[in-house]
């Protein structure tokens, strides 16, 4: 997909968020201006593509490199779904914080490039954070790879 000005206006257009500091957890996701209840609150320009990575596909890579794809994906059955872009191109929707009151969730209904986009559960008003329950993936370790979570 050619990105031109059109394109880039459409997406500025669809813009809901952008990065925050957060009181829950460092870096985090907030509302830039009032968003509507069933929305994609993170349109992405360019398709993504996700590629199936294994744990024996790890053991190639550097340790800290390892560290960095457990600390962030999750794994389904053993195997994670990495974006084509990599670390490197990560961009604002990594960064939501978990709660068990979330205002965002992952669209089971709809499948885009390889990942399933967020939804708004409810109307988030400008300077809101958005969370998502990490504990409704189907991760095969999410309670160890997110360890906060037990303290809850």
């Amino acid at each position: 997909m050619i990105i031109n000005k059109y394109k880039l206006l459409e997406n500025l257009h669809n813009t809901y968020c952008s990065f925050g500091n957060s009181k829950v957890h460092g870096v985090g996701v907030f509302a830039v201006r009032d968003i509507p209840k069933g929305v994609n609150p993170l349109p992405a320009i360019v398709p993504e593509q996700t590629i199936s990575i294994t744990e024996k596909d790890l053991e190639e890579l550097p340790k800290e490199v390892i560290s960095k794809i457990k600390d962030i994906f999750i794994s389904v059955n053993g195997v994670y779904q990495i974006y084509s872009l990599g670390l490197n191109g990560m961009g604002v929707r990594f960064h939501i914080n978990h709660s068990k009151n979330p205002n965002v969730a992952v669209n089971e209904e709809a499948f885009i490039s390889g990942y399933n986009p967020f939804i708004t559960l409810k109307y988030i008003k400008k300077g809101e954070e958005l969370f998502w329950d990490y504990t409704v993936s189907n991760g095969d370790n999410v309670l160890n790879q997110f360890k906060f979570i037990k303290d809850e």
